[in-house]
């Protein structure tokens, strides 16, 4: 969980942290009545995090029959004893994933919520990452021989253990595959993941999700157009001539639909933009004077722009601490999405 989520999660529990997780994570170690007597609470919001934090998602529509007998299937999936069943919620150290390097996912859970039931796998994957590292952050010691210096980049190996989930709600017509995807993870890397755990789901539950795989392009217009609708943090369009252009406003986060150097740019346009790329975060109320800013990002290229049907399967999700946030992105996806199927039918 990176630490901007994770100290809002802690906020909203009302719990106090530290700068950083190292040293909240000391703090915890140490012995605090605070995280102690909030156990049972971190251990949900955890398993929380596991369902939709991080995630590269891919959507499938079908029939409510359909979802149904899935969701049965899946109830009924006997989960086998192994390393990573035994632990779950909990995630196993990277001393115990040296052993399972390379293997297929294996099923982990089987989750029934309220709102849907969740398929677990859980793998060992591999990763590589560039990390900033805040000086100010580091003991007092490390942080005196590198003075002069405010951030320092690291280059992080490790293995981790990977919990990807097929999410089967208990109303709609729309499930989910999500796979794990953090910070440092290649896009081809990621998709090698979504086409192993797709593939491994459908084994567990006799399916072929495949033929019903929800095109996201479109939204990308429908969130472009819907001014107010969270912060466009990015935006990558055609113009006429061919010209590309790729506009970013995460500072302050303000909107690309509403910042001046566009509105002037497109005004001067005799023809409309061609929108293929757009990361869009909200902000949601967790409590205890708490927020988090999910964001949503469907990454198209300029080669999209020219294909008569362009396809676009997979979006990622990041910054949700729990259920709460994510569903919210998700049902602006979902929202956007049907609007377009309703102008469809109307045209």
């Amino acid at each position: 969980m990176p630490w901007a989520v994770a100290r809002r999660l802690l906020k909203s529990e009302g719990l106090n942290r530290a700068r950083g997780w190292n040293r909240t994570l000391a703090r915890a170690a140490d012995g605090d009545d605070q995280y102690d007597n909030k156990e049972d609470e971190l251990q949900d919001a955890l398993e929380e995090h596991i369902m939709c934090g991080e995630k590269l998602v891919q959507l499938f529509e079908l029939e409510e029959e359909e979802i149904a007998a899935l969701r049965a299937t899946a109830l009924a999936l006997d989960v086998p004893e192994n390393p990573f069943s035994g632990a779950y919620p909990i995630l196993l150290t990277e001393e115990e994933l040296a052993g399972h390097q390379g293997a297929a996912p294996v099923l982990a859970a089987v989750v029934n919520y309220n709102e849907g039931v969740a398929v677990v796998l859980a793998s060992t994957r591999y990763l590589q990452t560039r990390e900033t590292v805040v000086v100010a952050e580091l003991t007092d010691e490390a942080a005196g021989e590198l003075a002069g210096f405010n951030e320092l980049i690291g280059v992080r190996h490790q293995r981790l253990e990977a919990l990807d989930v097929l999410w089967i709600p208990e109303d709609g017509r729309y499930i989910e595959v999500r796979v794990d995807y953090p910070f440092g993870m290649h896009q081809r890397h990621g998709m090698i993941a979504l086409n192993q755990a797709r593939g491994r789901f459908d084994d567990l539950l006799g399916s072929n999700l495949e033929l019903s795989h929800v095109n996201l392009f479109p939204v990308i217009q429908s969130l472009y157009e819907a001014q107010g609708d969270g912060a466009m943090v990015e935006l990558g369009f055609m113009v006429a001539g061919a010209s590309q252009k790729l506009e970013k406003t995460r500072r302050g986060e303000q909107c690309c639909r509403e910042e001046a150097y566009h509105l002037g740019g497109i005004g001067a346009l005799d023809a409309p933009i061609q929108v293929y790329r757009t990361s869009v975060l909200w902000h949601v109320d967790l409590g205890e004077d708490a927020s988090s800013a999910p964001e949503v990002s469907i990454r198209g290229n300029s080669l999209h722009t020219a294909e008569q049907n362009p396809f676009i399967g997979e979006m990622v999700v990041r910054n949700c601490a729990r259920f709460l946030d994510y569903n919210h992105v998700r049902d602006r996806i979902l929202d956007h999405l049907t609007s377009d199927d309703e102008d469809d039918d109307e045209s």
